[in-house]
């Protein structure tokens, strides 16, 4: 999975695959033991490198937290970018935005992590607003892909509709997360594909 994050004192850690065992290390204490547990010794111990490696690519716990957010936003972006770049038919590309979605949303390990960190970035103001710039380039993302499966000109509300999109995601991921025995993730996201295509316009496949 491509990871993007934030320049960290100057460093590109988007290429560095120090930074990324770091991350991907931080990841999985948040999404196995929580937040409380995210300390430089335990992502010393899980990652293999030296603590002093994490301020020299992030800074402090902080700006590795920084990180993860962008990490866990925006590594899902990027792969949908890639996939949605190789489909020319509207409607396909609509279906494969659905798709990247339903596989994102079964990833409760990566929810997980994202979870542990919302209520530090919510109680952060500028942690709040970078999230919030986030989501709208996920917005802005989702739009753009169900504007192109569109028929015709009129009468669809494609912002709140891809304001939709995103919400699906996870709400569907936590519902899934809590009962991957019972929760019909996989009907869930048939359902909202029909929906979705019979709102632009587009009949269901059958």
């Amino acid at each position: 999975m491509a990871v993007v994050t934030r320049s960290a004192q100057g460093k590109d850690v988007a290429t560095a695959p120090t930074a990324l065992r770091i991350l991907d290390a931080a990841k999985r204490i948040l999404s196995e033991k929580g937040y409380s547990k995210l300390t430089l010794h335990a992502i010393e111990e899980e990652s293999g490198e030296y603590r002093a490696l994490v301020a020299y690519y992030f800074g402090n716990k902080q700006g590795l937290v920084d990180a993860l957010i962008d990490s866990l936003m925006d590594a899902e972006d990027e792969v949908l970018r890639e996939r949605l770049d190789k489909i020319e038919e509207p409607g396909e590309r609509v279906r494969a935005l659905i798709d990247e979605q339903r596989q994102i949303s079964a990833d409760w390990r990566g929810f997980r992590a994202f979870y542990e960190l919302l209520p530090h970035i919510m109680r952060d103001e500028r942690l709040r607003e970078d999230l919030a710039t986030d989501y709208a380039k996920s917005r802005e993302l989702d739009r753009q892909t169900l504007a192109a499966g569109r028929v015709g000109d009129g009468g669809k509300d494609l912002d709140r509709l891809a304001a939709l999109s995103v919400a699906i995601v996870e709400g569907l991921a936590v519902q899934y997360a809590a009962d991957k025995e019972n929760f019909d993730h996989e009907g869930t996201y048939r359902l909202w594909e029909d929906m979705v295509l019979a709102y632009l316009g587009e009949m269901p496949q059958a």
